[in-house]
């Protein structure tokens, strides 16, 4: 492991950690944002947060929580635990981003932040979503195990490190790394959502996004409460409505 993080360094992203970080490990970690570091975290249900990481995270007024989320209104396809979120609240990040799939994520929390820290929400289930636990087995039945409301997946902290920073630190905190995996890139807007995590961190905003030409033909990606919307005014409310002028211009000429 090396002692430090190089000072040329411009963005650490960790995406999709599977074992505990060593106190060594997250001691780098806290040098680094001190410095004024970049940094990008995104954790999956099953990655073990120790009491040190915990309260590196809780300085800056982060916190990451157990389970998994579940959002029976906006989901995509018919699994609820992939949590799709089209609307965002306005940041730099998100403010070019459609919709959004986290693939079995865990709620993080943003605590009012310290003294010349800035924070923002990025990311944030439905109001009908809710959290289950982990173990399978603990949830036999279908019943939510917490109190229904939106649940926050990802948010942004800047300024300058409590008590001991020497230069303005960014860090984005995600309750998902699965999103940015392989599987799950080319969804709706998520490889969009994780570069432009990336160029906020790095601060490269300004620089014009390329994209790649794309071969595949366009689709409308919706969420489950978008295609019953869709479904109702297509398959019912529109029939329903011809036959509806239908009847009164044969009761007109009749």
């Amino acid at each position: 492991m090396l002692p430090a993080i190089p000072e040329d360094c411009t963005v650490v992203a960790d995406l999709g950690a599977a074992t505990a970080y060593t106190p060594a490990e997250v001691q780098v970690l806290r040098d680094y944002l001190v410095r004024g570091g970049h940094v990008l975290l995104a954790y999956d249900p099953r990655f073990p947060v120790t009491p040190e990481l915990s309260s590196l995270l809780d300085e800056v007024g982060l916190a990451v929580e157990d389970g998994v989320v579940v959002d029976p209104l906006n989901h995509y396809g018919t699994e609820q635990e992939q949590a799709a979120v089209p609307y965002y609240p306005p940041h730099p990040i998100t403010e070019q981003i459609a919709l959004t799939v986290f693939p079995g994520a865990r709620p993080i929390r943003l605590r009012h932040p310290a003294a010349g820290l800035t924070a923002a929400e990025l990311v944030a289930t439905s109001k009908d979503s809710y959290v289950r636990p982990l173990d399978p087995a603990a949830h036999a039945t279908d019943a939510p195990t917490s109190a229904p409301g939106p649940r926050l997946l990802a948010a942004a902290v800047q300024g300058t490190w409590p008590g001991t920073g020497r230069a303005p630190f960014r860090l984005v905190l995600i309750g998902n790394a699965s999103f940015a995996s392989n599987a799950f890139f080319p969804y709706a807007s998520n490889g969009d959502l994780a570069v432009s995590m990336i160029r906020w961190l790095a601060d490269d905003t300004a620089t014009p996004l390329l994209k790649p030409e794309a071969y595949s033909l366009p689709e409308i990606r919706l969420t489950h409460r978008q295609m019953q919307v869709t479904f109702l005014l297509v398959e019912v409310l529109l029939p329903l409505s011809v036959m509806l002028f239908g009847v009164v211009v044969w009761w007109r000429r009749r």
